[in-house]
């Protein structure tokens, strides 16, 4: 239960084994993608076969991390708009010789694209695209992602199934070697972790429902059947476990005396202020029935969920109004929720120092260094244009204050 896959990482996996389909027509647009960008000349070239073209796109070329299909994706998607410019760039002798100059290992670079190729990246641009966004949004960390999870397995499968059925095609062998590589991870529910699922269930859009749709969308009526009782089962186990923690220790069932007072003298008492005293024993009583035959669970679970279409929905929020109704259920969605389901945010955190530190800034304090990072992240987190004059304002302000201040310390110094 503890041990948590990085999900981003086998979809990577999993999409890695389809590249494998088309690598050699990949192999072509990449070499030619860094054509232009090898020398300042052929970059000039290059843009003239676009105006030539009349591609207006302010859309640049970039190169990708081959152990990263993300960075393929978005490197044949952004050259697939300079298709023209590259049939163009067919007829210069010094683009066609660029390919057939032998290397450093004796190898020829493959290319230049041709037709065939152009049209196997154009369709699997259009299929990886679901899987780019797919990946986008379970690597979030401005949001919760763990219930995403559920929803997001289920449209990879979706599409995996629905290519998969005329394996003879391009995209349908694609998807059947996928789908080996998916199966090896997320075929089987005892190799996943089973709080993902409980986070897709404490989400209140989806609730128990979201998993009956999802297992039978997965798997068949038995299959579905057993996963889904033993996911119940687990639900459980785990609402039971955190009432322990939070409920606190049933009261004494005897009727409450007061304070200082014996057996044989509280008959005047029970006299003087009887309405009190057995207002408060059945008061006692009564609640004491009532939190034992209640279960929070059960009432979340059965009470209307919210809408799934709803984009502004906030699932943080929402607990955080209905957290006096569900106390035991919102504790468990606060530790639960809060399970990430990709390790790409820390990884790029633990990586953002390379980005900053370059062999020209390397003499930067660790001071300036939490500067330049907070204000980053700040000032890119805000949806509003920002106003850079206005801030410059503040900061020359807050010079000014800066250099008063030292100035009054000086003149306490020189008078002491």
């Amino acid at each position: 239960m503890f041990h948590m896959r990085c999900c981003a990482h086998i979809l990577n996996l999993v999409v890695c084994d389809g590249l494998k389909e088309i690598s050699h027509a990949i192999s072509c647009i990449r070499n030619a993608v860094r054509y232009p960008r090898s020398s300042t000349a052929r970059l000039k070239r290059f843009k003239e076969s676009c105006k030539e073209a009349n591609i207006e796109s302010r859309a640049l070329l970039c190169l990708d991390v081959s152990t990263r299909w993300n960075s393929t994706f978005l490197m044949l998607e952004a050259a697939l708009k300079f298709k023209k410019a590259f049939e163009i760039l067919d007829g210069d002798a010094n683009y066609t010789k660029y390919f057939e100059e032998e290397r450093v290992n004796g190898k020829k670079l493959d290319g230049p694209p041709i037709h065939h190729d152009w049209e196997k990246a154009q369709v699997f641009v259009k299929f990886l695209r679901t899987f780019y966004k797919v990946t986008t949004r379970i690597s979030g960390s401005l949001y919760v992602t763990s219930n995403l999870f559920f929803k997001e397995i289920c449209v990879v499968q979706g599409n995996l199934k629905e290519l998969g059925k005329d394996p003879s095609t391009l995209l349908g062998s694609m998807a059947f070697s996928m789908q080996q590589k998916f199966d090896k991870y997320w075929g089987n529910i005892e190799k996943m972790n089973v709080l993902l699922y409980i986070a897709t269930i404490l989400d209140p859009r989806c609730k128990m429902e979201a998993i009956k749709h999802g297992f039978g969308f997965l798997y068949d009526d038995e299959t579905s059947a057993k996963l889904l009782k033993h996911i119940e089962d687990v639900l459980h186990r785990l609402y039971n476990f955190y009432k322990k923690l939070i409920t606190p220790p049933t009261p004494s069932s005897d009727p409450p005396q007061k304070s200082g007072q014996s057996a044989g003298n509280s008959q005047h008492s029970l006299l003087d202020d009887s309405d009190d005293y057995f207002s408060t024993y059945f008061t006692q009583k009564l609640d004491q029935d009532v939190a034992m035959e209640s279960n929070e669970l059960d009432d979340y679970l059965n009470d209307r969920r919210e809408k799934f279409s709803d984009d502004s929905f906030d699932i943080l929020v929402w607990w955080r109004i209905n957290g006096n109704r569900y106390k035991i259920v919102s504790q468990m969605a606060k530790d639960v929720l809060a399970i990430q389901v990709s390790t790409v945010a820390s990884e790029s955190a633990f990586s953002t120092g390379g980005r900053i530190l370059d062999p020209f800034r390397s003499s930067l304090s660790p001071k300036m260094v939490q500067a330049l990072i907070c204000g980053k992240n700040w000032l890119s987190s805000k949806k509003e244009p920002l106003a850079l004059r206005q801030y410059m304002d503040d900061v020359e302000a807050f010079e000014d204050s800066e250099n008063a201040t030292k100035d009054d310390e000086s003149c306490l110094t020189i008078d002491s």
